[in-house]
């Protein structure tokens, strides 16, 4: 769940460069990994469809569609969310701005049709539920990589058959109460895939509520030579039960087309899909 905003951006779209020599990237440290895991390539721009799944602890499950745009400003990024159903939701918009520049916070903005205005959120706001899911904003935004002091847990762990490391990061003591503020978590740890660098599991620790929060990618594939996760999923428990659970399913996915820049408007959040 990091971007460096390493995240959930982390698990939106998470693809990564190849990283050389397995002797190079043994004498890393759990910083550089994480680096590694930002400098990802995801293209200059994408356009993708997904389908949300929302579980609860019966095992009832709704789903939601939605549109994803992506494109790339020089150093910046803007991303758009637009939900398309079912009928409840249909025209609910996220835009994010994720700002090159450290001294410059994220900028983002909710649109709520029933409400017929569009929201700016705050940096309190990011450690909300992302539209009823059990991702929040900030896994969706992606977390600021130079909050945070890495560590190494463990140095090989095995998921699914591929070697990762388990790498803890804990927020900076200047910075503790902003990544709590926005993330609601009081630490995180990765699973990274040390051949792709891509994080295939996480798990974040909630603040309140003795929670802890279980994510992992899975259906990992080059996609116009991008390796391009297909699903994300994050599991809430309170002590150590399941509450509930959320899936993001990929549908299809195209890299390096034309995305007009006034799509990233907040005008454009209000005509959504009229």
């Amino acid at each position: 769940m990091i971007t460096a905003r390493p995240t959930l951006q982390l698990l939106l779209l998470c693809a990564l460069l190849l990283f050389g020599s397995r002797g190079v990237a043994a004498e890393m440290t759990a910083r550089e990994v994480m680096e590694r895991v930002d400098a990802r390539h995801d293209g200059d721009s994408s356009i993708s469809s997904w389908t949300m799944i929302l579980i609860d602890r019966r095992e009832r499950q709704r789903t939601r569609d939605m549109r994803f745009y992506q494109k790339d400003f020089s150093e910046d990024t803007k991303r758009l969310y637009l939900f398309e159903s079912p009928a409840d939701i249909r025209g609910t918009a996220f835009l994010n701005f994720d700002w090159n520049d450290l001294d410059r916070d994220d900028d983002s903005w909710l649109y709520l049709p029933s409400l017929q205005r569009v929201k700016r959120l705050s940096t309190s706001d990011t450690s909300d539920s992302f539209l009823g899911s059990d991702f929040t904003y900030a896994d969706v935004n992606g977390l600021l990589i130079e909050w945070y002091d890495y560590s190494f847990v463990n140095d090989s762990e095995v998921v699914d058959g591929q070697d990762c490391w388990v790498i803890e990061a804990t927020a900076k003591p200047e910075f503790r109460e902003e990544a709590e503020d926005a993330t609601g978590y009081s630490r995180i740890q990765f699973w990274v895939r040390k051949d792709i660098f891509i994080s295939v599991q996480a798990q974040a620790w909630e603040l309140r509520g003795n929670r802890i929060k279980y994510f992992s990618s899975s259906e990992i594939e080059l996609i116009d030579d991008i390796w391009t996760v297909q699903r994300m999923q994050a599991i809430t428990t309170r002590n150590g039960r399941q509450e509930h659970a959320s899936v993001m399913q990929l549908n299809n996915v195209e890299y390096n087309v034309d995305v007009d820049d006034d799509l990233f408007t907040t005008d454009n959040m209000q005509r959504g899909l009229d």
